[in-house]
């Protein structure tokens, strides 16, 4: 009974997270649209495709309801990053604290964060012995797969710099640079904590 009650809990929390990044999606085309962004329409069919992918897959992928949760949480932060505005100021060129870390920065972090519970929900069905048992091994596989992630972001980034003339909006290189810096940490965050949990998994 309780396993029933778990299950109809997890299907709706999973149904509450759909509806929710459906609307965004939805209600940000239609803005993006209106303003002519057309580099966060392509930025949104990217997540739609990926949003298709996860309803599809999310079972056979491993993906727990805290990991799509997640992916909800990053999917909303990118969209209102690109379209919102504070003080004149676009969400994602707002710093957190001055000179130091901007809002684009906690994107990067938590995404690759995300992403390196993804990689491991993935990858740990498959384990062989000499991982499972070495901590500082799944944790470099696990940095690389995510960062490999986050650099496959990039690419996806300089399509919008190439074919939508996103330049201003992406950025120049340090910019990029200082994104694959902070997916590097988001993964090696992650990557600790869960090192330590599949200890105690183990």
């Amino acid at each position: 009974m309780l396993y029933y009650h778990s299950m109809i809990d997890e299907k709706v929390k999973l149904k509450l997270m759909l509806y929710f990044t459906l609307l965004y999606l939805l209600v940000f085309t239609a803005i993006s649209l209106f303003n002519k962004n057309y580099e966060f329409l392509y930025y949104t069919l990217v997540m739609s495709l990926l949003l298709f992918l996860v309803v599809l897959y999310h079972k056979k992928l491993h993906l727990t309801t805290a990991i799509i949760f997640g992916l909800t949480v990053v999917g909303a932060m990118h969209i209102f990053g690109g379209n919102i505005h504070i003080f004149g100021t676009r969400l994602y060129e707002f710093w957190l604290i001055p000179g130091v870390f901007k809002y684009d920065n906690l994107v990067h972090i938590i995404g690759t964060f995300v992403a390196t519970f993804i990689s491991y929900s993935l990858l740990f069905p498959h384990l062989d012995k000499k991982l499972k048992h070495s901590k500082f091994l799944l944790a470099l596989v696990l940095i690389l797969i995510a960062s490999g992630i986050g650099a496959f972001n990039e690419v996806l980034e300089l399509f919008a710099v190439v074919f939508l003339g996103a330049t201003k909006q992406v950025g120049d290189y340090l910019n990029n640079a200082l994104d694959l810096l902070f997916n590097f940490i988001g993964a090696i965050i992650a990557s600790i904590y869960i090192v330590y949990y599949h200890k105690r998994k183990r």
